[in-house]
């Protein structure tokens, strides 16, 4: 995996999580692709529907987190599982690439 995609650097921590939760670079791109590398402390969420289209089968969304031109982490998990209580950060939902 390398160490920058679409604009983006990946940290240490992404680069393992992302290995861990089987996204290659190649979804990754395709996600990456039209978000701006100036969005500071943005949560992304990719929807089921994207994933199912880049042959991801998981039955949750995947979420990204990102603060200007760094990937932080990724994680799946369902929409209305995740709560953002007293979390101050920006959104951005991918519902179709």
């Amino acid at each position: 995996m390398r160490n920058y995609i679409a604009g983006f650097f990946k940290t240490e921590h992404f680069t393992y999580r992302q290995w861990d939760r089987k996204v290659n670079d190649i979804v990754l791109s395709s996600v990456l692709k039209n978000v701006d590398t100036n969005k500071s402390n943005t949560l992304i969420i990719v929807s089921r529907k994207v994933l199912k289209k880049i042959n991801i089968k998981v039955n949750k969304e995947l979420f990204i987190k990102i603060d200007n031109n760094i990937l932080i982490t990724c994680f799946y998990c369902e929409l209305q599982e995740y709560y953002a209580k007293n979390r101050k950060q920006n959104y951005l939902i991918i519902s179709e690439i």
